[in-house]
């Protein structure tokens, strides 16, 4: 006997399903969740920067996995990008589904509901009072009028006369502004995203550069933004006294060169230091002009403390040196007292000594330089730890016969210690972690000719066969102020005599055959400037006012309904009262039973 089946019926895929499904509060959260971490990612991880940066910093592995999954540039990705627009039309269904019913029952008021409707609401208090009905509505008004309502006569579905008070009608309008700012805020996101820069590089329309050594005048024109594109974020190092046009925006692993609205000057550039030598406030004065070299603003930029210029935020990012004039005093250890090459170089430049066969290239150049004062024979106090040895070079020394590279730091300024002052030249081989320094006692002109007179001096009388006696060093010490004329105070002859033959024993471990001194500088500096204009900050500013004036109704403005119904059916009168609230339930359910104490009260 064949059994016979239902047919299962199942529902067919409509608009109203989809619409159900996209405007569903769980829709809704998972798309929040992921957008929000998708936010912390961008702010933990630096973006738009160069690739060679992150390769260094997370080394090949997971900079091949993290640029996969586009975290360099988290913000105006295309997965991000399509996560916040599913959200944008999840919220606005929402809002769409949502907000007529609600804006329903903020005009209209049930304040004549029935008596089913009555007796599901959380809060029923009953009493009883002989008093007459007037006198018992007058006692309810005057009640609740002492809890801050505002009460009103209306007639129940029967005919009767009942009291009705309210407080937070329009609550839901919470509700509307969080989503309502919601919407805007991702809608701002996606406007400054740039979606037709991101259109032009999926159609090939615009192809990112990645010479970085490439001049501009040679950069393509594939590589070229308008000025009038509608968002941009760029950087750009200007020397002082220079004017620009244009900016470079990171774009993967290469650039776009983004023409600029505006001509932009570096007038003047100011730098302050901590008394331990870190940077303090760095300050550029700019001068805005009009392509036709008209003067249009001029202005201060300096850190947190952005120049707007017609939508475009201006701010100080960082500094660096531009072709400062370095100038070295080059020392020959093998005939020390020669006087010393005189070297006029800068930061990049590649210098040759020795025919040849040492090639010295100047890789950086500071103004402040923090170093722990162990580490050049100094005590350490209370917050004392580290000593500002002031303006800096490091140079890179190569061997070219043998391949020893050697790193080099000299020291401008001098420093004192058992009142006498030494200038500093820290090195260390390529490959090792710690500096070794030596401390070069110099005489009272500020360098160290008094020093490398009196070395070579010694060389001398040693060739001859003098002995190393106090009286031989005294007399070469003489002989070296006398060829200087660098005279030195009696009280401090020993002490220059006790430091020398300190640091020619630091020699000994010093692996090139000459010194090369930090002598002069000519300070020439860049500012660095990032370049922004996001057209859709004002919508999201508008989106974080709804949002934090949309939460703060849900948070403390619950809506809140009393209804008082009088049966004076009967000689003794029976009063109810009903009341329910949007939140805080045990709170308004203390406050309604003070309520109908004071109510039993009057009555």
């Amino acid at each position: 006997m064949l059994e016979a089946h239902a047919p299962v019926y199942t529902e067919p895929l409509s608009i109203r399903i989809v619409v159900r499904v996209l405007g569903s509060m769980r829709l809704a959260v998972h798309l929040l969740l992921f957008v929000a971490i998708a936010s912390i990612i961008g702010t933990i991880l630096p973006q738009q920067e160069v690739y060679t940066d992150y390769l260094h910093q997370f080394g090949p592995f997971w900079f091949t996995v993290l640029g996969h999954l586009d975290l360099y540039d988290v913000y105006r990705c295309g997965w991000y990008m399509g996560i916040v627009a599913f959200l944008i039309t999840s919220t606005t269904v929402c809002v769409l589904r949502n907000a007529p019913p609600m804006v329903r029952e903020m005009r209209h008021v049930p304040s004549s509901p029935s008596a089913h409707f009555l007796k599901k609401r959380p809060e029923h208090f009953t009493s009883i009072s002989a008093k007459a009905h007037g006198e018992i509505l007058q006692s309810a008004v005057a009640a609740l009028r002492d809890f801050g309502y505002q009460a009103r006569s209306v007639q129940d579905t029967a005919g009767k006369t009942q009291l009705f008070a309210q407080k937070g009608r329009f609550y839901r309008i919470g509700y509307l502004l969080t989503h309502v700012g919601i919407i805007l805020f991702c809608v701002g996101a996606i406007y400054n995203a740039n979606l037709p820069l991101k259109w032009a590089e999926w159609t090939g329309t615009v192809h990112p550069e990645k010479n970085f050594d490439l001049p501009l005048s040679k950069i393509p024109q594939s590589s070229w933004l308008s000025s009038s594109s509608s968002a941009f974020r760029g950087i750009i190092t200007i020397p002082v006294g220079q004017t620009v046009n244009a900016m470079f925006e990171l774009v993967g692993d290469g650039f776009l060169v983004q023409h600029l609205p505006f001509m932009l000057r570096l007038d003047a550039f100011k730098v302050t230091h901590y008394s331990n030598g870190l940077a303090k406030d760095f300050v550029s004065k700019v001068s805005i002009y009009h392509h036709n070299g008209k003067l249009f603003k001029t202005g201060i930029v300096r850190v947190n403390h952005p120049l707007s210029v017609d939508g475009v935020q201006i701010y100080q990012s960082s500094y660096s040196d531009s072709a400062s004039k370095l100038q070295l005093h080059n020392y020959l250890l093998s005939d020390p007292g020669l006087p010393p090459a005189h070297i006029v170089t800068g930061v990049g430049e590649q210098l040759k000594t020795f025919g040849a066969k040492y090639a010295i290239s100047i890789s950086d150049f500071k103004t402040q330089n923090v170093i722990p004062r162990k580490a050049v024979g100094l005590s350490s106090g209370p917050n004392q730890g580290m000593i500002n040895m002031g303006p800096t070079i490091s140079y890179q020394v190569t061997n070219h016969r043998n391949g020893m590279q050697v790193l080099i730091k000299s020291y401008l300024k001098p420093f004192s210690r058992n009142g006498e002052e030494y200038r500093l030249i820290g090195f260390r081989e390529k490959g090792s972690t710690a500096y070794h320094y030596l401390t070069i006692p110099q005489g009272p002109e500020h360098g160290i000719r008094l020093f490398m007179a009196y070395l070579g001096d010694l060389e001398q009388a040693a060739s001859n066969g003098d002995d190393a006696t106090k009286a031989i060093f005294i007399r070469n010490l003489d002989k070296a102020q006398a060829q200087t004329k660098i005279y030195l105070a009696p009280q401090y002859k020993d002490l220059f005599l006790q430091s020398s033959l300190k640091v020619m024993q630091e020699l000994r471990s010093y692996p090139l055959p000459f010194l090369t001194i930090f002598h002069h500088y000519d300070l020439h500096w860049s500012a660095g400037l990032e370049i922004t204009r996001y057209p859709g900050m004002k919508v999201i500013y508008t989106a974080c006012f709804a949002l934090v004036f949309g939460i703060f109704i849900l948070f403390y403005v619950p809506r809140r309904r009393i209804w008082i119904q009088i049966d004076d059916s009967k000689e003794k009168k029976k009063i109810q009262l009903f009341a329910d609230t949007s939140r805080n339930e045990e709170d308004f359910h203390r406050d309604m039973e003070e309520l109908n104490e004071q109510l039993q009260e009057r009555l």
